[in-house]
């Protein structure tokens, strides 16, 4: 079992919860986008 050090642990929640943020902005915008232009077939 790998014990990880706080540090780590820090490091992996933060490019973590950076990832999310930016999966959703990028969802959110898109959907967006999408509503404007035509809708796909």
């Amino acid at each position: 079992m790998l014990i990880m050090d706080e540090s780590d642990i820090g490091s992996f929640f933060m490019w973590f919860a950076i990832t999310g943020v930016i999966m959703l902005v990028t969802g959110f915008s898109y959907r967006a986008y999408s509503k404007k232009k035509k809708p796909l077939p």
